[in-house]
């Protein structure tokens, strides 16, 4: 097999699992060279990404590594828990630990994980290749007696072909409508460090929601303004630029002469959208937004309409499926086609993120400031 050509080895690679590919780096030098060449991890990481059998991580919040953290979830059997499908990295300091996922790419999970009496540390984990990297600390105020608010968010640049975390921190002032919010840092993963970055978020955006969503190559979280609980703008972070930008939100959903229950970002055929749920007359139903035009808050489109929809919307999987929560903390997957609800198996309440699992080639290399030991496998 040493002497067939490259493109004939690559077709046969593919199939293989990214594990299975890591141990046959060793074989040769030529497979090497093959098998961690960019243009085959790139190869492979496309074929893991259409394929059909999609897999998804139901993360808890929080979760703990001294439990089990997540189950896992055929997409097209949502009923089947494969519970020993991935193995978990072990930490020996996980006492009265837990975490809470930042985001997901290309197969790399985002998370971090800390207590109460000890800064949260973040990781950044390829569970193909049980390959975790420990994140340097990241800068937070010296002395602070106000109340600050930190949001992350984990996405992948292709112009540089790097992964970046970005960091955003306000401070909430003695003024309750403002929230002075400092410089954001942006790690890269390509450079092994923590860099500020110039522009600051607009001062009348006063809280940004947790959930960012990842699309056209930029960071997205629904953002308050003057410290109101409804969210009434779109926050954007252009991952190649790093700079920040608003998308304002379509009209329906800034309606709040309906009792609101739900807002969500998502990406619905490549495309920013908006998940709401909502009560009118009586009873709660569901709308689709989908910004048509990148940027462009007039082509924003209702899509979908579900009434009576006593559910709260989790998220998109790749088949343009919805994931819904019901009142009782069940989850259940809706095929908008065939207009059923399959509900998922295991413990699915309370969660968190659900996380698409991808299998993956891309290794989170360690800089000379990171560390891998931290967590055994």
């Amino acid at each position: 097999m040493e002497k067939l050509p490259h493109c004939v080895l690559s077709n046969i690679f593919i199939g293989f699992r990214a594990k299975h590919l890591a141990k046959m780096r060793t074989v040769c030098k030529s497979w090497n060279a093959l098998l961690s060449h960019s243009s085959f991890i790139k190869y492979h990481l496309d074929h893991s990404v259409d394929s059909n059998n999609e897999i998804l991580l139901i993360f808890k919040k929080p979760f703990s590594f001294d439990s089990k953290p997540f189950t896992v979830h055929p997409s097209r059997s949502p009923n089947l828990d494969l519970a020993n499908f991935i193995k978990l990295p072990l930490n020996p300091q996980s006492e009265n630990r837990s975490g809470s996922v930042i985001g997901s790419v290309n197969g790399l999970i985002c998370f971090e994980y800390g207590s109460y009496e000890y800064s949260d540390v973040i990781y950044i984990w390829n569970p193909s290749l049980s390959a975790l990297l420990t994140l340097p600390p990241y800068s937070l105020p010296s002395e602070c007696n106000a109340w600050i608010c930190t949001n992350f968010g984990f996405g992948f640049d292709p112009t540089t072909d790097d992964y970046k975390v970005v960091k955003v921190l306000g401070i909430i002032g003695s003024k309750v409508d403002t929230t002075e919010w400092m410089q954001a840092e942006v790690y890269s993963m390509r450079k092994g460090t923590w860099e500020f970055i110039t522009q600051k978020i607009p001062s009348h955006l006063t809280n940004i929601y947790d959930q960012d969503v990842v699309c056209q190559n930029r960071l997205h979280w629904l953002a308050c303004i003057n410290l109101e609980i409804a969210p009434k703008r779109i926050l954007a972070f252009d991952l190649g630029a790093e700079t920040f930008h608003e998308i304002h939100l379509p009209d329906s959903v800034l309606d709040y002469t309906v009792y609101k229950i739900s807002n969500l970002l998502g990406v619905f055929t490549g495309k920013l959208c908006v998940m709401s749920s909502f009560q009118a007359k009586g009873s709660t139903k569901f709308e689709l937004w989908v910004m048509d035009e990148y940027g462009v808050a007039e082509s924003w489109v209702k899509l979908h309409v579900f009434s009576p929809c006593e559910l709260i919307p989790r998220g998109i999987i790749s088949h343009n499926e919805f994931l819904f929560q019901d009142l009782r903390g069940d989850l259940a997957l809706y095929d908008p086609i065939a207009t059923k609800f399959f509900k998922f198996q295991g413990e699915c309440k309370w969660i968190h993120k659900v996380v698409r699992y991808v299998d993956s080639l891309v290794w989170v290399s360690p800089a000379s400031c990171c560390s891998i030991s931290q967590f055994q496998f």
